[in-house]
């Protein structure tokens, strides 16, 4: 009996060890627990702690791998040209991965959209959560004029600060992780510094280009969303073949804290799916 329990315990200790890494692009990577890989994305405007909520859910079925965007949390800057389907082949690289799922919320769903695009061979299921889409035009969008306006006159923390406020940050159906997200924004203020971003884009871009996703996809939005995100998720969805679309109902942008248990249900069912 004493060595089952000291069995299982080291068991479980070893599911949840955390291990770091920094890839040849200068990405910063933790991953942590053991099966098939799964590589989560976080948005713009903060870091891989976004995943926090999930990391329960997941990593006791999964080998997750979540890692900052270039000039986010722990990541290198945007000194040079780069593109964001090269930085997550990078971490792959590093892992020594072939194949993975895909996991984004808002840019980080449409880093993931072009990487199984870019490189289709190494995407084994996308979850596009809240989406962007390369290609899809934005709409003016008021509520960031005073962002931008701070981060021009050298003010980053204001910045992050009043970008924290925007309809697109505010949690809408369960606000007990409000404070923790705007710390996350808060940490990385160092964005609102920067001055050009030289990103590669996907070419054409994938708004252009869904009908060559061939991996099984999993769209969500939620039902409280901005608009021209919901549109976007609808384009996803009638343009990727096969593609299933789930709207959580009182949820906004950010619903993988706004609906954390139901977004974890539906990430567990689908990335577990054969």
């Amino acid at each position: 009996m004493h060595a089952l329990i000291v069995a299982v315990c080291v068991s479980t200790v070893a599911i949840a060890q955390t291990r770091t890494g920094t890839s040849s692009a200068g990405l910063y990577y933790e991953t942590a627990g053991t099966g098939d890989p799964v590589v989560l994305i976080h948005a713009f405007s903060v870091d891989r702690r976004m995943w926090d909520p999930q990391m329960p859910a997941l990593q006791n079925r999964f080998t997750v791998i979540r890692y900052d965007l270039r000039g986010h949390g722990k990541s290198e800057a945007p000194s040079a040209p780069y593109s964001t389907s090269e930085d997550l082949r990078s971490v792959l690289d590093a892992l020594d991965i072939r194949r993975a799922a895909l996991v984004g919320l808002s840019a980080g769903a449409q880093v993931a959209t072009d990487f199984a695009i870019a490189h289709p061979d190494r995407v084994t299921r996308l979850v596009l959560t809240s989406p962007g889409v390369s290609g899809l035009a934005t709409p003016p969008l008021p509520w960031m004029a005073p962002v931008f306006q701070a981060a021009g006159a050298g003010e980053p923390e204001r910045a992050a600060k009043l970008w924290s406020e925007t309809p697109i940050m505010a949690l809408k159906g369960d606000t007990t992780a409000a404070s923790t997200l705007v710390d996350i924004v808060m940490s990385n203020a160092r964005l609102w510094t920067f001055r050009t971003n030289p990103v590669q884009p996907l070419t054409p871009p994938a708004i252009k280009r869904l009908s060559e996703i061939k991996s099984p996809t999993l769209v969500v939005v939620g039902g409280d969303d901005l608009p021209h995100i919901k549109d976007a998720a609808n384009a996803l969805a009638d343009g990727i073949t096969g593609a299933k679309l789930v709207t959580i109902p009182g949820a906004g942008h950010m619903l993988n804290f706004d609906a954390r248990d139901r977004y974890n249900e539906e990430l567990v069912k689908f990335l577990g799916s054969r």
